[in-house]
């Protein structure tokens, strides 16, 4: 046993020398597949210089390896196979988290949307109100001239509560929605450059009205243009390019006519009017900035304020047109709808501008707008009977 353990640590010298000298020959003269047999050759090479019982130990602890590696194999395999249905499990878990963020991430701009149309036609709502009493009872005008001065604020409301609901029932990407979201964002931002036309008393509700108002229907147009994940939707083109074709088209709507005695006729010719109106503001409010000497700013208020209301009407007669070319009667329902809250909301501005016109002698104006007036309220009414009465009008018709 002496001798024996005296050799071994010279044995596992020996074995060292011939792997190595094998390892350098193999890397330097043999081929690759040389190379994946060295680890036989070396070890069968040096097995014969081995004592006996150093040989037996060896097969001992080379059986116990195999046995070793027969019993771990399958349980290797097992923690393989677990750890990719795990890794899988996982990225679905991932997947589906990411999924439902999005989904509350969407619900929650949908109902923030919702709660600034609802905030912005209560607000301009209440500056009705206010601006009537005041104009009313404290500081008392003609009755035509009160009405024509909150008729910007009134269609500002009923523009803001048509659109409530737009967000949750999906309808921001339609163009109707979109040019209604532009048009009140105008009114809203050319209220806050005009804000001093306001009375002191309320010009803080007045600034809160158009800012709430300014900042959530372009945050509607956005969610219109590129969906609520803020994604480009397919067809949609940019903001700019998206804009001026659709004014372009909406130009265009006005002359495609049905017939030339029908609802969509009617509508056509209100829009018509208040954009010849329009420009006549226009040309006033440019004549008077590029006259010599100084400006009067409240000559430039007062024609701001009457571009922002006539702009919103003009939206709001293309948008009924729209409504009624389409046979528009679902959504959104209730007196928000187009043509009958809306048509209603319209009905009552025009009539408001037609006795302001009289009021100020044109007779011509004033009576054609009456008339526009009255085709838009009739139609208004008509169309929320026929949407909410249908029976009793249908038992009206057969006696």
């Amino acid at each position: 046993m002496t001798s024996q353990a005296a050799r071994l640590p010279l044995a596992f010298f020996l074995l060292r020398v011939v792997v190595t000298t094998e390892a350098f020959q193999a890397i330097t003269s043999s081929s690759p597949a040389q190379q994946l047999r060295l680890p036989k050759r070396a070890p069968a090479t040096f097995v014969s210089m081995l004592p006996s019982s150093i040989q037996k130990q060896r097969q001992q602890y080379s059986h116990t390896n195999v046995l070793w590696k027969q019993q771990l194999g399958p349980s290797i395999a097992t923690v393989s196979s677990t750890t990719l249905l795990r890794s899988s499990s996982f990225e679905n878990d991932e997947t589906s988290s990411d999924e439902t963020k999005l989904q509350k991430k969407i619900a929650a701009r949908k109902k923030r949307v919702e709660i600034g149309y609802q905030a912005s036609a209560l607000a301009f709502a209440l500056v009705t109100c206010i601006a009537f009493v005041k104009f009313r009872f404290y500081q008392p005008l003609p009755i035509p001239l009160m009405l024509y001065m909150v008729a910007g604020s009134w269609m500002a409301s009923s523009v803001a509560f048509h659109l409530v609901g737009s967000g949750s029932n999906d309808r921001l990407k339609t163009d109707s929605c979109k040019r209604l979201n532009l048009a009140l964002a105008s009114f809203g931002f050319i209220g806050l450059l005009a804000k001093d036309i306001i009375a002191t008393t309320a010009q803080p509700l007045w600034i809160f009205a158009c800012l709430v108002a300014m900042i959530n229907s372009i945050k509607g147009y956005g969610y219109g243009l590129k969906g609520w994940d803020l994604k480009m939707m397919d067809g949609n083109a940019g903001a700019v390019k998206d804009i001026f074709g659709g004014s372009l088209t909406s130009l265009q709507s006005i002359f495609s006519l049905p017939a030339i005695f029908s609802r969509s006729t009617g509508y056509a010719a209100l829009a018509v009017t208040f954009i010849a109106m329009k420009c006549v503001i226009m040309y006033k409010l440019i004549s008077h900035i590029v006259a010599a000497g100084p400006m009067n700013k409240m000559v430039l208020l007062t024609l701001a304020f009457q571009c922002k209301k006539l702009l919103l009407l003009i939206v709001a007669a293309l948008t009924l047109k729209e409504a009624v070319d389409q046979n528009e009667t679902e959504s959104p329902k209730g007196w928000g709808a187009a043509p009958v809250g809306l048509g209603l909301a319209t009905a009552a501005a025009t009539g408001f501008m037609a006795a302001h016109s009289i009021t100020l002698g044109s007779v011509y104006l004033g009576g054609w707008i009456a008339l526009l007036a009255v085709f838009s309220t009739v139609d208004g009414i008509n169309r929320w009977t026929a949407l909410n009465l249908p029976i009793k009008v249908a038992k009206t018709r057969v006696n």
